[in-house]
């Protein structure tokens, strides 16, 4: 760091350290002009950040509407055996499902114990959904010693003591519902114990409750489930199976124009996040300094351009429902994109498959389109934007080396400065002594005689 003149003109009078700072001030402007220009470029870098970020996030919309479709769909009919809830792809239809049996796991359960009386030592194997599982049981071990070692033991099961007041009861649980569809009930649990100790006596656990898996049939076919939610039976549509054994009931579903929207609402978000942010910065407020924007950058003009054009995008291989137009979707004079609720509901009953298909299709749906709008922009390398950003990064790694050297000559200059003016000023104090030493001998009082 530079050192700072305090001589402050005690034999010249004069205010040099205000002389000093003034100078050095006049030096410092091309500094404090560069620095301004590399903060209006780091601040256009961390604006192109931003918009690569949105752009992402509306290529994921996109393609969440292209892989999981547009059209919502809801259950219409009221079940009691079991409730149904339609996500992505689910078809619009009619079905007849009858529920024969819930899923239920196995449970094992030791002999009733007295409090106070403990368990004699050996080992337990457990065999959890196919797998084998070794437990060791110290001789006058407790019951809750015995469940920590089952749950340390890492089976996927749980392991408690029950009391009822009057015994104590070793409680095992299989935590998964069911047994494997190619396997028989008993592989879902089974305890097989072996007594060595001498302390205490033997759990003596049996399984009390064989696991279940859950059975159901969809217009006559039949399907096994290891568990009670059944995915995959009706498409697009999960099932929770509440009570078995009653009469089949028939499950309605429709297209459903509010989830719809709302799917179809999370595309336009993301949309007018990133026309937002390029609106913005191509006609910036009059008070805002255009140097820290990307108003006169072509890139973002070009990307007005495309962002644009995706509202007159037209999938060639559909009919009634071809443009994000035709689904209700509107664009304002800001450039940005609403719904209409009314036309979108009219598009789902002209061509429900197409509001999907409008997304999915793989040549020029809007999908496909976002995807290589956003690639062109954001792609590491060749990326439009990308190569914009990497420029300004390097501009600005080139400003602070041109800043560096600047700093480095402005504190030399101050250092010659101080050195100068401390000069000066030895100088002058010395011609004043001199000075002041001729006087006195002029005036016969310099060498102490008298007259």
């Amino acid at each position: 760091m530079a050192s700072t003149f305090q001589a402050g003109g005690l034999a010249s009078g004069l205010d040099t350290n205000t002389i000093v700072d003034k100078l050095v001030q006049l030096q410092q402007q091309p500094l404090t002009l560069l620095k301004k220009r590399q903060a209006a470029a780091r601040t256009q870098v961390s604006l192109l950040g931003d918009l690569t970020s949105k752009l992402d996030a509306l290529r994921a919309a996109a393609r969440a509407l292209g892989d999981g479709g547009v059209l919502g769909a809801k259950a219409t009919s009221t079940n009691t055996a079991f409730t149904a809830a339609p996500g992505t792809n689910a078809v619009a239809g009619s079905y007849r499902i009858q529920v024969l049996a819930l899923a239920q796991a196995a449970k094992a359960r030791s002999d009733a114990f007295a409090a106070g009386e403990v368990v004699r030592g050996g080992t337990l194997a457990i065999t959890a959904r196919g797998t084998a599982y070794a437990v060791t049981v110290a001789d006058g071990a407790t019951l809750e010693d015995v469940a920590a070692a089952i749950r340390q033991s890492g089976a996927p099961v749980s392991a408690v003591v029950l009391d009822n007041g009057t015994s104590r009861y070793l409680s095992v649980t299989a935590r998964d519902t069911g047994y494997p569809l190619s396997g028989v009930p008993a592989d879902a649990l089974t305890i097989v114990e072996t007594s060595t100790g001498a302390a205490g006596r033997s759990l003596g656990a049996t399984v009390l409750q064989v696991a279940q898996n859950a059975s159901l049939t969809v217009d006559g076919l039949p399907f096994t489930r290891t568990g009670n939610v059944v995915d995959g039976a009706v498409p697009g549509t999960s099932l929770t199976l509440r009570a078995p054994g009653g009469a089949a009931e028939d499950l309605t579903t429709a297209y459903d124009p509010d989830a719809t929207k709302a799917r179809l609402q999370t595309f336009v978000d993301a949309y007018n996040a990133v026309i937002s942010i390029v609106q913005k910065q191509l006609s910036p407020d009059a008070s805002t300094d255009r140097e820290s924007t990307l108003a006169g950058d072509p890139t973002l003009r070009s990307l007005q351009s495309r962002l644009q054009r995706l509202g007159a995008t037209s999938v060639s291989s559909l009919a009634a429902v071809r443009t994000l137009s035709d689904l209700g979707v509107k664009t304002a004079r800001d450039g940005s994109l609403s719904i209409d609720a009314a036309a979108l509901g009219t598009a789902m009953g002209r061509d429900p498959a197409a509001v999907n298909a409008l997304f999915a299709n793989a040549t020029d749906g809007i999908a496909a389109g976002v995807g290589t709008l956003v690639e062109a922009f954001t792609r590491t390398g060749d990326g439009v934007l990308a190569s914009r950003k990497a420029s300004l990064d390097r501009t600005v790694r080139a400003m602070d080396d041109r800043a560096a050297a600047l700093q480095a000559r402005i504190d030399r200059y101050r250092e010659n400065l101080v050195a100068q003016f401390t000069a000066m000023e030895a100088t002058i104090s010395r011609l004043k002594a001199s000075g002041s030493f001729l006087a006195q001998i002029g005036t016969g009082t310099g060498n102490g005689s008298s007259a």
